[in-house]
């Protein structure tokens, strides 16, 4: 066996220490319970109080947000509404100006064939055609 393997009797062992930390639970301090409950407390209050307020005056609890605010907010805000905005350039960048080893899109949207160059990719002579012995 490798040194990495383990034998079942140091996995039992693990699993034994395991055990003995889950059946002991770890007390919390008291100075920090304390400290835990007296922030609950302030913020409860200071809730209870902004309500309160806002009843009196007749305000709504909270303002609807706009359209743009919830993009915003649903994006991940600002930062990530910038780095969204960067690689939508980058990428309409690389689309219109695309590296020497890509296929350029714009081209081959763009291309478009007038009637002097289908004339001249034909075949057989246009004077031919246009001669008044083939209609006579």
């Amino acid at each position: 066996m490798s040194d990495t393997d383990k034998s079942l009797s140091e996995m039992d062992h693990l699993e034994d220490l395991f055990a003995a930390a889950r059946s002991e639970p770890t007390p919390v301090p008291q100075a920090l319970q304390a400290a835990i409950l007296a922030d609950a407390q302030q913020i409860q209050h200071n809730r209870t109080a902004a309500s309160d307020t806002s009843r009196a005056t007749g305000q709504s609890r909270q303002m609807p947000q706009r359209l743009w605010q919830q993009f915003i907010s649903a994006v991940g805000g600002w930062p990530a509404l910038g780095g969204l905005a960067a690689a939508s350039l980058t990428g309409l960048w690389i689309g219109l100006a695309p590296p020497s080893f890509l296929p350029d899109p714009v081209e081959s949207f763009a291309s478009y064939s007038s009637g002097s160059q289908l004339v001249t990719d034909l075949d057989y002579d246009v004077s031919f055609l246009v001669s008044d012995e083939v209609f006579e």
